[in-house]
Parts: structure tokens; C-alpha cells; sequence
């Protein structure tokens, strides 16, 4: 079973503008889901298949106590990413079975509701994927958005009508047009534009014929009503009326509604300046957002000066093509994927994709090795957050690559150099993915070959895939060896290491050793050496040699505190702790593992997770605290089926693991210990963590405060919920309809400010237990 992090369940964007109609479709979706596992809302691009998809799902999150995920397909080129996208979106930790398998796996207990965001290009694919999670996942509601329907068994294709407009044929009572909803988003639109803008007897009828023209489709009204600031209504309807009747004449094979949206995007960009064109279309190699940074650089050439491009991008923004935010403090701009896909087909048409691709890339791999060069210290952190946000843009560039027979080779350095980008941050799965791909595609001898496999040897070695590691390993060696590399063969040197620490902690010391010297002799980053002290640190513990150990261990957190580095340092902690565990120094290596697992807040490392939680658990069964022991040892093993084998496999630690688990179950018994181990299994992670730092809990006087907030009937409902039971089993047990539960289920949310059945659970056996000082 996968681990979800800390921002699930809901990953919904909030709403920048009103929305205005859609009641009954709204309400239509929502029977269809209350019935249908997998709907389909199908229409024309533009037509406001998204933003009906969001209102919906909002509206009947309560319904899923596991969670309402968004998960946004637009930018997404490769089909096979599609699992890895999901699983981003999820928030899915380390996996490292295949991609498709951990889905099922993590999908399968849980109640949850996926908005599947334009799937019209990668068709096949997302069909292929839905049938195999909805098959695997009983629990499981899909909501989709596309041109086309999926056409896969089960599925209610949903087609999403335009707003409605006014007849033609019909002449309306003077102020009466705003009862239709294109015209209502037109005034809202407008006086959002120009403030004070209403409609008004004089213009009521311009907008009705603008509205009709439109075809009441809403991105178009949208676009047109950011036209008001330079034109009044009137002057709008009759040049969108010309261009729409020249534009039908020229293109009769498309659909109208097409030819229709065609117009007015053709002529948004006509009205235009041609710095704002030329941006518009170069903006458009970007995937998931991009910064005024990396706008300039990819952007601005002899055509589009740099610093020209700030005053480019606001007239881009005012016209709504450009849509700002803000991520981590900094601004982010994105297209919508109509107006993206329009910038695209200019830019192939003017000739000069390849090169602004080319430029797009090269951006991209100057971050990855700005990042590499920069992650060993203390702007860790905000490395970890901007890598994770341009993660869709990595991808696009990676893809140029390798799409490129004369570019894989870069496509290698870019995969192989990031190592903290796969371990660290998530994508171990994925990036063994791009370097199968990239060292498949580019087999000569070469530099950028050696650290590719040695990256991928590191990935290899940390899921457990004994084979697949020798095979890399030896090849990392090897092609070091022929071509003098001695930055490879140290490289070469740590994986055996890492490889022996599994099978034989001594034999792995020399190599370790050995490791640190040649990095020591080798231009390396400071992140290599100092991933091998907390290997080497357990070698020396495992092989009974506690004093080099602790030298070791000291040196390596010394290291990375002054460095200001986090993430290893955390690996350094988990070494010391797990140290002062055999030493006997129990409060001191909780104390040591404590901070280890508060480090790992930042990341998305599952492989320390899983590492810490494990010796924490040891820890408590040795100081007498056998339910916390079990608690922590299910939160672990849950963290583990994300990775791949337990441990790494490594035998010794794995005694270690049985040894204290055997000491929890005789002293709780094993149905009292099989209970807590189950609990710790449905952890999240951010539950996980919480339980795991002792941090704060429930006290018996406010669990006595939260009851008295609860009706009578509320606290029956709760209990209820607590046994594992469904609002359908709820409402049969207390002769009441579901939606009745449904409601009930809804103020318990409310007044005790939680999101999930499961917090209803722990809140109740709480307030049944005892207080334990110890817990």
C-alpha cells in the first residue's frame, strides 16, 4: 500500500472568478456520480468542461473521506507518464513497483473522487488506466474531462452544453437578458473589467447579439469581455460579427463551434502588439507554469528584447492570456491549455519551434545543475520546493531530449546528475524510467554514460532490485575503468558498498572507505561523500565496531550542520540514534531519530521514513512501550510497500526489526499487538509524523470539550463511523436515510475541524481510553 503526504486529500484550486449558470449541469453531474463510477463530461475546448468538473467536485467533497484529487493532464505529452502524473497528484511517496501497481494498491482501501483534466490527447492511455483502477478500486469515483469520450465499459459521457443565450427569433422584455447565463457571465465578466460596467437598456440588445454570436460558449465571452477596455459593446459585437462571417467562409470543414472559438482566439491575437504575439507563442514550450526568470531566458532573443519582456508579459496578463500567481513566494504565470495549444500552433508556424524548445531545455539543465551544485547546503529546501513545482518542465525537457537522436546525450547528463531529485524529492520510480530510456537510446562509451548508470545503479540499489544494481554496478565500474573516469569509479566504488552493507556490513567498510578517498581525489559535488558517512556509520555499528561508528557518525552531521544541509544530515541522525539504541541510550536516541524524522518534513523521502520509523519503533519496544512500538512499526511497514523491500533487505537489520517486534508482542500479546499494528497502517503521512514526534494530541479535557460540541446523535453517528462502518451501513443501523448520516457526518467535520473518517476514529478512541503518560 502507497502513503499519501500531508496535502492530501484535497488538492482542489480555489475559484479566481464567480461562477456564474451551470445549476442544473451541476446538479445533473452530481446524480450521475451518486450512481456512475466514471462520468465523462465531453464538449467542445473552451466550453467550461474544467470549471464545471471543479464546481462539482467541490460541492461533494464531504462524500469522500479519503479525498478529492485533481489531477491536470494538459501539459502531459508521454503517455507512459500518466501513472507517475497520478501519483505526483496523489501525493504518493517512494514506490518503486510499477507505477500502475502502486495506484491499485493505494486506491484500493480508500473512498476517493479523481477529476481526470483533459485526457483528449493521451485518449488510449487514460482509458487503458481508469478501466484497470476502477476494476481494482470498489471505492474508487472517477470524474473526467475531454473532447472525446473514454468509451470504456461503466462510463456516462456527460456532454457539457454551451450557456444559454437568447433566441434569435425572439424579442426579449427590455432588462429580462441577464436570465440567461452567457449573458450574466458577459456583465459579470465586464464589470470585472471595467467597474461600473452593467447592462443597461442601451446596450442590452449589442450583447445579446454578441452573446448569440459567441454561441454561448464561456472561455470565448470570457476573452471578449476583456475586450471592453478598449471598446464599448457595441463597436465588439460588429467587429467579432465580420470576423466570424469571413472566418466561415474560408474554413467550412470544421466544426462551427470550433470556427467560432478559432475567431475570436485569431483575432484576441491579432489585437495583440507583435511583442505580445511573439511571447504568446514562445510562452507556450512551458509546462505547468514558468517564472518571469525562465520567461526571459527561453524567450527573449533579437526579436524579443530581455528587457522588454516585464511590460510584455503585463499586456499579456491584462488580456488575459497570461493567467499570475504565486508559489513560495514568487510569482508564476500559466496559460490555459486553449490558449497554450493556439500559442503552440504559431509558434510551429512561424518556424521557430526547435530553436525555443531547444532554449526551453537548455534553461532547464542549467537549474539541474545550478541545483546539483547548490544542494549540499542551506538552500536545500527551497531547492526541494522550486524542483518539485518545475518538475512538469524537467519532463518537457527531458522529452525534447530524448526525442532527439542528437540530443539523448544531454538527455543522459540531465537524468544522471539530479540523483537527489529521484531519491529525495519522490520520482525514484520515474527517474529510473528516463535513464532505462536515455541509456537504451545512447550506448556509446562516454562520461555523461558513466554517471548515468551510476545514478541509476544508486535508484537500483535503494528499491531493493538486487539484479538489476549488480548489473549496473558492474557496468559503472567497467566503462569508469576503460575510460580513467575517477570520479565514476568512486561512484562505482560507494554502490558496491552500498550493495555489501545488505549482505555483509564488513566486507561494505572497506569499500565505503575506500569510496570517501576517491571522492576526496575527485571533483565531485559534497552531497557524494557525505551520503557515504551515514552508510559507513551503520556498517561499523552492524559489525559490532561502536567507536568508529560514533566518529564516523559525528563527522558526518558536523559536516552537514556547517554546511547547513538537511537532508543527509537527517540520514546522519538516524545513524547516531539508531547508534544510541544499542548503546542503551534510549531517551538520547529517540531525541537523535526525532530530529532525523523532522528533517524529512521538506522532502518527500519515503526510503528515511521508512528507515527512522523503524528505529523509533525499536527504540520504544526497548523502553517498555510496547503499543507505540506497534504503532510505528505498521507506519513503517506501510512506508516500506511504497520502496520495495523491506530494510533494503539487509539481513542483519532485519533480525534487528524481528527481535523487537517479538519483545513488543509478548508484552502486549499478539491480538493486542496485531490492533496497534494495524492502526499504524492507515496513517498518513503527515499522521504518521505527528505520532511519531509526539507532537500534539488530544488531552482527556479536550476530548470532553470536543464531545460536548456533539449532539446525541452526532456522537452515535461518530461511533458508528469509528467501527468502520459506511453512511449506507450507518443509516440501517439507525433506521435513518443516508443522506440523513451524510449531514450528521458533515457538522462532526465541522465542529471538530476535521476532513476524515479516519480523524473521526482516533477522536473516538480517545475519548474511550485512559490517559497514559507514555503515549
Amino acid at each position: 500500500m502507497a502513503s499519501r503526504s500531508a496535502n492530501q486529500p484535497d488538492n482542489l484550486p480555489a475559484d479566481l472568478t464567480s461562477f456564474v449558470g451551470r445549476r442544473s449541469e451541476t446538479q445533473t453531474v452530481r446524480k450521475l456520480l451518486s450512481v456512475d463510477r466514471l462520468v465523462t463530461l465531453t464538449g467542445v475546448g473552451g466550453v467550461g468542461k474544467t470549471r464545471l468538473a471543479l464546481r462539482v467536485a467541490r460541492d461533494i467533497r464531504r462524500a469522500f473521506p479519503d479525498g478529492v484529487c485533481l489531477v491536470e493532464l494538459a501539459s502531459l505529452k508521454d503517455p507512459d507518464l500518466l501513472p507517475h502524473t497520478l501519483i505526483d497528484a496523489l501525493g504518493i511517496r517512494e514506490q518503486s513497483a510499477p507505477a500502475p501497481l502502486v495506484l491499485t494498491d493505494y486506491l484500493r482501501p480508500r473512498h476517493t473522487l479523481i477529476v481526470l483534466d483533459n485526457c483528449e490527447h493521451i485518449l488510449e492511455a487514460a482509458a487503458d488506466l481508469v478501466d484497470r483502477l476502477l476494476r481494482a478500486a470498489p471505492k474508487l469515483r472517477i470524474l473526467a474531462t475531454s473532447r472525446q469520450a473514454l468509451m470504456i465499459a461503466g462510463e456516462h459521457v456527460y456532454p457539457v452544453p454551451t450557456l444559454p443565450v437568447p433566441d434569435v427569433d425572439v424579442r426579449l422584455a427590455p432588462g429580462s437578458a441577464t436570465q440567461f447565463a452567457a449573458v450574466d457571465l458577459f456583465a459579470a465578466r465586464g464589470a470585472a473589467v471595467v467597474p461600473g460596467f452593467e447592462i443597461t437598456p442601451d446596450n442590452e440588445q449589442a450583447v445579446i447579439q454578441l452573446c448569440q454570436r459567441l454561441e454561448g460558449i464561456p472561455l470565448a465571452i470570457e476573452l471578449a469581455a476583456v475586450r471592453l477596455r478598449v471598446l464599448t459593446v457595441e463597436d465588439l459585437a460588429h467587429r467579432l460579427d465580420s470576423r466570424f462571417e469571413l472566418l466561415r467562409e474560408g474554413s467550412r470543414n470544421l466544426p462551427e463551434r470550433h470556427q467560432t472559438l478559432q475567431a475570436l482566439i485569431d483575432w484576441s491575437y491579432e489585437l495583440c502588439t507583435p511583442a505580445e504575439q511573439t511571447l504568446w507563442a514562445r510562452a507556450s514550450v512551458f509546462a505547468g507554469g514558468f517564472g518571469l526568470d525562465a520567461l526571459e531566458a527561453v524567450c527573449a532573443d533579437e526579436l524579443l528584447a530581455e528587457e522588454v519582456i516585464l511590460d510584455t508579459v503585463a499586456g499579456l496578463t491584462d488580456k488575459s492570456i497570461l493567467t499570475r500567481g504565486e508559489h513560495g513566494g514568487r510569482v508564476r504565470f500559466r496559460m490555459l491549455e486553449t490558449i497554450r495549444e493556439y500559442g503552440q500552433a504559431r509558434l510551429r508556424e512561424s518556424g521557430s519551434e526547435a530553436k525555443v524548445q531547444r532554449r526551453h531545455r537548455d534553461w532547464y539543465w542549467r537549474l539541474i545543475e545550478k541545483a546539483a551544485a547548490e544542494w549540499f547546503g542551506p538552500g536545500q529546501e527551497a531547492w526541494a520546493a522550486l524542483l518539485r513545482v518545475e518538475h512538469p518542465n524537467v519532463r518537457s525537457a527531458l522529452e525534447f531530449c530524448l526525442a532527439r537522436p542528437d540530443e539523448v546525450r544531454v538527455g543522459l547528463r540531465m537524468a544522471g546528475l539530479p540523483w537527489f531529485l529521484w531519491t529525495a524529492l519522490g520520482f525514484m520510480t520515474e527517474g529510473r524510467l528516463w535513464l532505462d530510456r536515455a541509456l537504451a537510446m545512447d550506448q556509446e562509451p562516454s562520461l555523461e554514460r558513466v554517471w548515468a548508470l551510476g545514478t541509476a545503479a544508486d535508484i537500483a540499489v535503494f528499491q531493493g532490485d538486487e539484479a538489476a544494481a549488480t548489473a549496473l554496478i558492474d557496468a559503472v565500474h567497467d566503462l569508469a575503468g576503460r575510460l580513467g573516469d575517477p570520479r565514476g569509479l568512486a561512484y562505482a566504488t560507494h554502490m558496491l558498498g552500498l550493495r555489501e552493507l545488505g549482505t555483509d556490513p564488513s566486507a561494505a567498510i572497506p569499500l565505503l572507505v575506500e569510496a570517501l578517498e576517491r571522492y576526496g581525489c575527485a571533483d565531485v559535488p559534497a552531497d557524494y561523500p557525505n551520503s557515504v558517512r551515514p552508510a559507513l556509520t551503520m556498517a561499523y555499528v552492524l559489525s559490532g565496531e561502536l567507536d568508529r561508528a560514533s566518529e564516523v557518525a559525528e563527522e558526518a552531521c558536523a559536516q552537514c550542520e556547517q554546511a547547513g544541509e538537511r537532508w543527509l544530515l537527517s540520514y546522519a541522525m538516524w545513524a547516531r540514534g539508531f547508534l544510541k539504541l544499542l548503546q542503551g541510550e534510549l531517551e538520547q536516541a529517540e531525541a537523535d531519530l526525532c530530529e532525523a524524522l523532522q528533517l524529512k518534513r521538506f522532502t518527500q523521502d519515503n526510503l528515511g521514513l521508512a528507515f527512522i520509523l523503524d528505529a523509533l519503533a525499536w527504540t520504544a519496544a526497548a523502553s517498555g512501550d510496547s503499543e507505540r512500538a506497534a504503532v510505528l512499526l505498521g507506519a513503517s511497514d506501510q512506508a516500506w510497500q511504497t520502496i520495495g523491500v523491506p530494510l533494503l533487505g539487509a539481513k542483519h537489520l532485519l533480525a534487528r526489526r524481528e527481535q523487537f517486534e517479538n519483545m513488543a508482542r509478548r508484552a502486549m500479546g499478539n491480538p493486542g499487538f496485531d490492533t496497534a499494528f494495524a492502526r499504524g497502517g492507515q496513517l498518513t503521512v503527515e499522521e504518521m509524523l505527528t505520532f511519531a514526534l509526539r507532537e500534539h494530541r488530544v488531552s482527556p479535557v479536550e476530548t470532553r470539550q470536543a464531545d460536548s460540541l456533539l449532539t446525541p446523535r452526532e456522537r452515535e453517528v461518530a461511533d458508528l463511523v469509528a467501527q468502520g462502518m459506511s453512511s449506507k451501513d450507518v443509516a440501517a443501523k439507525l433506521v435513518i436515510s443516508r443522506r440523513t448520516v451524510d449531514v450528521h457526518v458533515e457538522h462532526i467535520f465541522a465542529k471538530l475541524g476535521f476532513n476524515s473518517r479516519t480523524q473521526i476514529a482516533t477522536w473516538v478512541a480517545q475519548r474511550r481510553a485512559p490517559e497514559s503518560p507514555n503515549r
